[in-house]
């Protein structure tokens, strides 16, 4: 299994909706931010949105609403046992970022 099909399965098993823009932006998030942890969350945006073809703040608006409607913070904080109704996006897609690392043996 590669990185990105245990993301978006990982993603779809805990509730997000798929048919969101935001769900295909924060899968890219999570494998820039992967990939570079030292990247800030405002460079990993730019790069989704020159991906996508809009703005940054679009980017940032995308998740939000995908959070938002999929009741993400909760299902988040269950695959690590934690609270994170209180995060943000730049929390969500950290964790989240762990979380997908933390399973590498199971894509690797």
């Amino acid at each position: 299994m590669e990185r990105r099909d245990f993301i978006v399965g990982t993603l779809v098993r805990t509730g997000f909706r798929s048919s969101l823009k935001g769900f295909g932006q924060f899968c890219m998030c999570v494998e820039m931010y992967t990939d570079d942890r030292s990247a800030t969350i405002e460079s990993i945006y730019s790069r989704v949105a020159r991906y996508c073809n809009c703005t940054k703040s679009s980017v940032e608006k995308n998740l939000r609403r995908l959070f938002e409607s999929s009741n993400a913070r909760s299902a988040i904080g269950g695959l690590f046992g934690m609270d994170c109704t209180e995060s943000g996006n730049k929390e969500i897609v950290a964790t989240f970022s762990n979380y997908v690392e933390l399973q590498h043996d199971e894509y690797a």
